[in-house]
């Protein structure tokens, strides 16, 4: 094979691979308002094993394992119909720096049953980029991402083991101090 049939075959395997993504991207967004809904109602089912007593909780409560990560839920809003919560990890970098990831906002619809990420603060430039707005081609291919990923990171703290109020998660506070 010669040089030039090889840039021919590199250029055909790049413009395959384009054309491989723009037709996810319209995969992404061709899906419907109604299934969107759907994902919606699975992720509040997924939330409410997570956080069992979502009514009793205020201000800020952690999950934490032994074998996880410490999972983090902060109250930030409560009306008649809604709450906002901030779920995100606490990763300890040493030094005394904790950061937060992903760091999402959810908000949670009680007459509706649903559960929708409202955002993703991203404190690492580096990680998550696909969260991002920009990386979409519409609103609807963003709510999509946001709230698959919000369906598996559930799912995944809920085969960890964390749950809301502490007590769920099969560790008690005395547990923990004689540990230290």
């Amino acid at each position: 094979m010669s040089s030039h049939d090889i840039h021919i075959v590199c250029a055909m395997l790049v413009s395959m691979t384009l054309a491989i993504k723009q037709l996810q991207q319209l995969k992404d967004s061709s899906r419907g308002f109604g299934e969107l809904m759907a994902l919606y109602d699975d992720n509040y089912v997924r939330f409410k094993q997570l956080v069992t007593q979502l009514d009793e909780l205020e201000g800020e409560s952690r999950s934490i394992r032994f074998d996880d990560v410490t999972l983090h839920l902060q109250v930030l809003q409560r009306s008649r119909y809604t709450t906002t919560v901030l779920l995100t990890y606490l990763l300890d970098l040493g030094n005394e720096n904790i950061t937060r990831t992903p760091d999402l906002k959810i908000r949670i619809y009680h007459d509706a049953h649903q559960a929708e990420v409202l955002s993703c603060c991203r404190n690492d430039p580096n990680t998550f980029q696909w969260l991002e707005k920009t990386a979409c081609i519409s609103n609807m291919q963003w709510r999509w991402r946001m709230n698959q990923f919000l369906r598996k990171w559930l799912t995944h703290c809920l085969k960890r083991g964390h749950g809301f109020p502490q007590e769920k998660s099969g560790i008690k506070w005395s547990d923990l101090l004689e540990a230290i």
